[in-house]
């Protein structure tokens, strides 16, 4: 068994994780972090608490596992009347429903591993990135082709390349 380093306190010049940092995240989280969800980590998507777009750093405090449902819910109905959520340097994330009710979750390595500090550094208050359009509404991104026409697309593209598989 190969020992799970903690990540560094310095965050990383990136938006998408280093290996190393998805390790940590996953083994922290061990499941979707959202409210009552059990989807396993290794199929989640790593979200930023903050986004990366908005000054959000790529950091073990700013990073969790969601699945993909809870990560469109997340990132399309968010705002004053949608969900938020807020990340401590521990794990532990506080969400704020629509309705104003607030639900604390837990990293899953703290059931199976109570041991293991998985207390990371504290970051420092994100600077603002890019300001948004002040009448822009989020709405969810429209597909360019059907989803038959993509699996189309790609089968062509690998019987191009000979690729038989």
């Amino acid at each position: 068994m190969v020992p799970l380093p903690t990540p560094w306190a310095e965050t990383e010049a990136r938006y998408r994780p280093s290996v190393g940092l998805q390790r940590f995240v996953r083994s922290r989280d061990l499941s979707c972090r959202f409210p009552g969800c059990d989807h396993p980590a290794e199929f989640c998507d790593l979200d930023h608490t903050v986004p990366y777009e908005q000054g959000g750093k790529t950091h073990a405090s700013n990073i969790k596992c969601l699945c993909r449902k809870h990560h469109l819910l997340k990132t399309f109905w968010a705002g004053s009347d949608g969900w938020g959520d807020q990340q401590l340097p521990d794990g532990t994330i506080i969400w704020t429903s629509p309705t104003g009710q607030t639900y604390t979750t837990h990293p899953g390595s703290r059931v199976y591993f109570p041991d293991w500090n998985v207390t990371t550094a504290a970051l420092p208050p994100a600077s603002p990135g890019a300001p948004k359009p002040a009448n822009r509404a989020v709405t969810m991104p429209k597909r360019r082709r059907t989803r038959a026409a993509e699996r189309a697309q790609r089968i062509k593209n690998r019987r191009a390349q000979g690729d038989t598989s």
